[in-house]
């Protein structure tokens, strides 16, 4: 394995095979995009989120008043006829919100879900899960808005972990919490 340097703007890379030896070439990049420039993907799964208030009722996110209560739900789909195992999906929030995580409360769980595991962190929700042929699963996160000003929110994004041949990414989108 070799590092090459590159620098910032257009590269290309040759390569020649001098001998008669099988050469096997692999290049992989690594960074992180500016915000907003994500590029949606889609392999085998599909993802389609979208936001309610607490009674089910569709709400538009780029701005929402600070203390508003809000759900996520996020429905992936397995667009192969054949079971997926180990499909992990991460649903990254914005810094101006809070996951409302009531796990520990009276009031049960912040998440619905058919995971067989759920990690939920400061800024993010990870469900474990397999998906059968075709089968499509719904999750769901309790939110709050919490904190003003404009935050990114990323795009969800799901994929097998042992599997390169399912993936789905979906663009993000800048929203804000105001008064």
């Amino acid at each position: 394995q070799r590092n090459l340097k590159i620098k910032e703007g257009s590269n290309s890379i040759s390569v020649t095979n001098k001998n008669a030896n099988v050469v096997y070439i692999r290049v992989l990049n690594s960074g992180v995009l500016p915000f907003g420039q994500e590029l949606a993907e889609k392999r085998n799964l599909s993802v389609v989120g979208n936001y309610t208030d607490l009674q089910g009722k569709a709400i538009n996110i780029t701005s929402l008043s600070q203390g508003t209560d809000f759900k996520a739900t996020v429905t992936i789909t397995n667009l192969k006829s054949e079971q997926v195992n180990d499909v992990a999906l991460t649903e990254i929030f914005p810094s101006g919100w809070e996951i409302t995580n009531t796990r520990f409360t009276d009031y049960g769980n912040s998440t619905v879900s058919n995971a067989s595991f759920t990690d939920i962190r400061d800024d993010r929700v990870n469900f474990y899960f397999d998906l059968n042929s075709r089968e499509t699963k719904t999750f769901t996160v309790l939110l709050n808005a919490s904190y003003l000003g404009k935050y990114y929110l990323p795009g969800v994004q799901a994929e097998a972990m042992y599997d390169n041949d399912y993936f789905v990414r979906n663009k993000g989108q800048w929203i804000e919490v105001v008064k």
